[in-house]
């Protein structure tokens, strides 16, 4: 008999079973009914004994434990499905009530190495010991990425487009608006962290600001240099914190500037001479911290140095340098030259001997010798001054008031020249230097 005609029957013997069933009384009825499906049963399980299943929505798990991914610290931090679809064949006792908690879908690491992503193939594992065959797994692999979680300390910056400084206001540029915190650490698998230059505190506020003002915030976003990373796995954390953005705000102010001169002759009027200096700018526009700061008469740009002052020199002094802790340049002007002045000028060397070389301030347990012939310092001034001068009107001195180490023998000390009678002239040292040396022989005296 073949599976259809087996069938056949058996259904045809049901059917007459129910119709002679409800001929009888209700006892005989329900003994009956219960009796139809034990029979049920019985042919069930013994014409048809083997079953298929589909399961659905079956778990993976990815098995890391004792393999090299696990020492090495990877972890899977995505995957391609989180359940598939599995399909069974087996004893009907065996499947007949079987469910998504009986099974699981197992994900090996063994083979993983590196921190990339792999196809892994899956195995059906009973959770309940039931025995069946798999027929089919879908899908039969799935796709996990692994990589190991890190930790990085970033630096934190503000990001502040909506805020802006009111008319003859100006805002502190990067550099002088600070972030509080200044770092943030950022947990991740390394790959994305390591890509993570630094980190942006928004601030979305329109407003314009009169004076120095922060901000509170707790949104941040992070970047790959000029670029930001959308994290959408959320696979990127970093500590919470409140933000406080500084921002500076200066008011606008002019000031006149002004140079310090050094190592001029004692006699030399250097009010006349800063008047014939060259600004490239006269004025300089700042903008003040503090908008009650002291009105300043003139600003010290920098120190001009009389030995190196030849004739038409300029000399350039940088606004960063210069400028207070609390001052930013208005006009971004940078660099301030000044020219000294050429006209009218002349140079000339003077010979001046030894004998002419004074020394003052001596220790009075040594005698000195100058053992230099002679220097021969080089003098600017106006034609006619330079005309007249002689060696007579230098003075040429070695001061050793401190020189408290000297010992007998040689030594050499700096020779500083004035001219008393002139006070628009002055030196720029000697064949080639700015501080000539004078040797000297120094011999102790004997005691009496």
């Amino acid at each position: 008999m073949n599976l259809f005609d087996a069938i056949k029957n058996t259904l045809k013997k049901i059917s007459n079973f129910f119709s002679r069933l409800f001929e009888k009384d209700v006892v005989v009825k329900i003994t009956s009914i219960i009796a139809a499906i034990a029979i049920w049963f019985v042919i069930s399980v013994s014409e048809y004994p083997i079953i298929n299943e589909v399961v659905y929505n079956v778990p993976i798990k990815i098995a890391l434990e004792g393999t090299y991914a696990e020492a090495s610290g990877y972890q899977a931090m995505s995957q391609s499905v989180e359940t598939v679809t599995v399909y069974l064949t087996g004893n009907r006792g065996e499947l007949g009530n079987i469910s998504t908690e009986d099974l699981q879908a197992i994900a090996s690491a063994e083979n993983v190495m590196y921190a990339m992503e792999y196809n892994l193939p899956l195995e059906i594992e009973s959770l309940s010991n039931k025995e069946f065959e798999v027929t089919k797994i879908d899908p039969p692999i799935v796709s996990v990425s692994f990589d190991k979680i890190i930790t990085k300390e970033i630096a934190v910056i503000s990001e502040i487009s909506g805020v802006n400084a009111a008319d003859g206001y100006i805002m502190g540029d990067s550099e002088n608006i600070a972030v509080v915190p200044n770092k943030v650490s950022v947990t991740g698998p390394a790959t994305m962290v390591n890509e993570v230059t630094h980190a942006s505190v928004v601030i979305r506020e329109d407003t314009v600001l009169t004076s120095t003002t922060d901000f509170k915030t707790n949104t941040i976003k992070l970047y790959n240099n000029s670029t930001e990373i959308v994290d959408e796995g959320e696979m990127l954390s970093y500590n919470k914190s409140d933000f406080t953005v500084h921002i500076p705000v200066y008011a606008k102010q002019t000031v006149k500037l002004d140079v310090r001169i050094t190592n001029a002759p004692s006699s030399f009027n250097t009010e006349k001479f800063k008047e014939k200096l060259e600004f490239s700018v006269d004025e300089l526009v700042v903008a003040v911290a503090d908008e009650n700061a002291v009105e300043r008469e003139a600003m010290d740009i920098g120190t001009i140095d009389m030995r190196e002052v030849d004739v038409g020199k300029e000399f350039v002094f940088t606004t960063a340098d210069f400028l207070p802790e609390n001052y930013q340049d208005w006009n971004d002007v940078k660099t301030i030259t000044v020219k000294c002045p050429d006209e009218g000028l002349v140079v000339r060397p003077i010979h001046i001997t030894n004998p002419s070389i004074q020394l003052i301030n001596a220790p009075a347990q040594f005698d000195f010798k100058i053992v230099t012939s002679g220097v021969t310092p080089i003098f600017i001034g106006p034609e006619e001054t330079l005309e007249q001068l002689t060696y007579i009107d230098v003075v040429a001195q070695i001061d050793m008031l401190n020189t408290f180490d000297i010992e007998e023998g040689y030594c050499k000390l700096p020779v500083t020249f004035s001219i008393p009678a002139y006070d628009d002239v002055w030196c720029i040292g000697s064949e080639g230097v700015l501080s000539p040396m004078a040797t000297i022989q120094v011999t102790a005296k004997e005691n009496n």
